[in-house]
């Protein structure tokens, strides 16, 4: 038996070889197709088996030495966060980050090329990039915050829709690290925060004056075309879907697409609700004006729990230094 890794199996599209439990239970056959949902759900596996390496006749991660492999991609899903160059992108950067300014670059590229990839309907190429994202995230982020974390530090600065659902993504994370969620469930949380606003990207509003009032109907059906796009296009599992769909509901009933409250909002939605208005107000997308991580703390907890779960709210608040004050502009280069 030899143990096979979530990056090895990430390389495949059909599964080349039976997977196994350590107590040798059957997972999956051979043959199988394996989507991202899929791949999402092996993840809770602590290891995985298999007794053969490459079966007979089976197919290689490339493709190549099999009778029926996929014709060439396209150029468009040519790419890798190792291999891209930050030069290639002209982006704003945050220079008090933990994170090297060339990371931060070359994190949003590869992001804007696996939306590009999405919307494209490259759903399943998009999908297995986003994994990769996941996993830059937790091995090039988290691995700089420190116990006593500035806010300010880990916010990536510059264009809306890009930078907006990588911060939601980094924070919900980080929330869910520190609620002791399984590793499996941190990387759904995260997958989920980086499409949370997908819907928009259908209906063309990122960077529209709507978006500021989030009052106009249309913006609004972000939520329900997000989470069909999600269920029904992505084939992600409902706990994610869920999450594109309830991310504005609020903890007093008073939100939207269903006006549902406390624990009837999934608990992954309640964790990226929290990040997406922490987020929102650095950026000054609502209608309370901050300038600072500090200002932008004191107005969540002034909101409070008419909006955010509890537990949520101050699990995120005690994350974070309070006294961070430095002004989000003075950040910018």
């Amino acid at each position: 038996m030899r143990i096979v890794t979530n990056k090895e199996l990430s390389s495949y599209k059909v599964l080349p070889f039976d997977l196994y439990t350590e107590n040798k239970g059957k997972i999956f056959e051979a043959g199988e197709v394996l989507t991202p949902g899929k791949l999402i759900m092996l993840k809770n596996y602590v290891k995985i088996y298999t007794e053969d390496f490459h079966g007979e006749g089976a197919q290689s991660p490339d493709g190549e030495g099999d009778d029926h492999s996929k014709a060439a991609a396209p150029s468009v899903m040519n790419f890798s966060y190792d291999t891209l160059d930050a030069a290639d992108f002209e982006t704003v950067i945050n220079k008090d980050a933990y994170l090297k300014m060339e990371n931060q670059v070359k994190i949003k590229y590869f992001y804007r090329k696996t939306l590009d990839l999405l919307m494209q309907g490259y759903y399943e190429e998009g999908l297995l990039k986003l994994n990769t994202l996941i996993n830059i995230i937790r091995t090039e982020i988290y691995k700089q915050v420190g116990k006593s974390s500035k806010g300010s530090k880990i916010r990536f600065l510059g264009e809306y829709e890009l930078c907006h659902p990588l911060n939601v993504a980094v924070i919900s994370g980080l929330i869910a690290q520190k609620l002791e969620f399984s590793s499996m469930s941190i990387d759904q949380i995260i997958l989920a925060a980086l499409l949370h606003d997908i819907g928009k990207l259908k209906i063309d509003l990122a960077d529209s004056q709507a978006m500021l009032t989030m009052n106009e109907e249309e913006v609004k059906e972000h939520t329900i075309i997000g989470y069909k796009l999600i269920k029904e296009k992505f084939e992600l599992p409902e706990e994610i879907a869920k999450v594109a769909l309830e991310h504005h509901e609020n903890n007093d009933g008073s939100g939207y697409p269903q006006g549902l409250s406390s624990d009837y909002i999934s608990e992954y939605a309640q964790i990226v609700n929290v990040a997406n208005y922490y987020d929102n107000l650095a950026f000054n997308r609502t209608h309370v004006p901050v300038t600072n991580n500090k200002e932008a703390l004191r107005t969540m907890l002034e909101v409070g729990t008419k909006r955010f779960s509890a537990k949520m709210l101050y699990t995120f608040i005690h994350m974070f230094n309070y006294d961070d004050s430095k002004d989000f502009n003075d950040m910018v280069i």
